[in-house]
């Protein structure tokens, strides 16, 4: 059995003092293409999870035939965090019809289930030859694994037949790739929070719906690119430096590498926090204070950024537009549409 190499986003994890840096790198060579390569089937409602928000957002999608499931912000560490410092968007799964709950990671392109947790869903892991490996440059002599799920269900809706990745993951039992939130045409609110799912799949025209009525409503509109690594891409400039940037919902903070800063000359403050990566391997984090972020046409004022020293490496990027900064801005992220929508709180809906 072979496995490709795509780079995933690390997701910063913040522990303590110490942010764990995931790279769930290979998968298979596919793409995100109109035709699902899994089943996707809409059970009979159960009541939960069916409720539509009192929004415009809620009611287009509603209208066009979209289920609910509404999300949890979660700590993972276990550890109390500030009442301010961004959490975790988590969504409670049925993976072989026995509960669970993943991480929503669009900086994943392939659905991740955690090692330890084989036994609890009946899963028997196939062994590859591809390496664990991490953005700052180092490798371990961990290996992925890859297993099938007969059915993954989220809320009502039902994917089969799932290829998924095995990897150490801490803390739940595993993480929502982007490739299948593509795949049940996915809408996520993440300041809601809430994920909304097509049964039927992608829809160009409800894509198209959705872009006119965010945008009558305040919403400016970010176009994303796939990369070749299957990671979701927007355009962004720090303090006039331009550069490219990874939409990562796994990833509590949006991290940069130091370079940028030192090219719009910004000044960094040391941390005691370090950024700790998949195969050992570890980078001190900065602070800056970014006075205008730019993500596509959509202006952030006095935005606080982690600075890390990445290394040379072959991954094509490793900037990551995390959590904290796309809830304070209200985003809405249509996966398979390749489009974020973000707006600023003062700013209702």
């Amino acid at each position: 059995m072979r496995v490709t190499h795509r780079v995933v986003a690390f997701a910063a994890l913040l522990l303590g003092e110490q942010i764990m840096a995931q790279a769930p790198a290979p998968t298979y060579p596919t793409s995100l293409s109109p035709s699902p390569a899994a089943t996707v089937s809409e059970v009979k409602p159960t009541g939960k999870n069916t409720a539509a928000q009192n929004s415009r957002l809620g009611s287009l999608l509603k209208q066009e035939g979209f289920g609910l499931v509404k999300l949890q912000r979660k700590d993972l560490d276990n550890q109390k965090a500030h009442r301010n410092q961004p959490k975790h968007l988590i969504i409670d799964v049925e993976v072989n019809r026995v509960s669970g709950w993943f991480m929503v990671d669009t900086g994943t392109p392939t659905t991740n289930i955690a090692r330890d947790r084989l036994e609890k869903f009946g899963l028997a892991e196939q062994k590859t030859s591809s390496q664990v490996t991490s953005p700052l440059g180092s490798s371990s002599d961990k290996f992925y694994g890859t297993a099938t799920l007969n059915t993954l269900a989220m809320g009502n809706c039902v994917i089969q037949d799932v290829l998924v990745l095995i990897d150490a993951i801490p803390f739940v039992d595993g993480v929502l790739g982007s490739e299948d939130m593509h795949r049940i045409g996915a809408v996520l609110d993440c300041a809601e929070p809430a994920l909304y799912y097509a049964p039927r799949g992608p829809n160009s025209d409800t894509t198209s719906k959705l872009a006119a009525t965010l945008q009558s409503n305040g919403f400016t509109q970010v176009p994303m690119r796939l990369t070749s690594d299957h990671r979701l891409e927007v355009a962004c400039s720090i303090d006039g430096v331009p550069s490219t940037i990874i939409v990562d919902t796994g990833s509590l903070a949006t991290c940069v590498d130091k370079s940028i800063a030192i090219k719009a000359g910004i000044k960094m403050k040391r941390t005691r926090t370090e950024l700790i990566g998949s195969g050992g391997a570890s980078a001190s984090v900065r602070m800056g204070h970014v006075k205008k972020f730019v993500i596509g046409d959509f202006e952030v004022r006095n935005a606080n950024i982690s600075f890390v020293d990445l290394e040379k490496t072959d991954y094509p990027s490793a900037y990551l537009l995390g959590i904290g900064e796309l809830v304070s801005n209200c985003a809405i992220i249509d996966v398979s549409g390749l489009s974020m929508y973000l707006r600023h709180p003062s700013k209702r809906r």
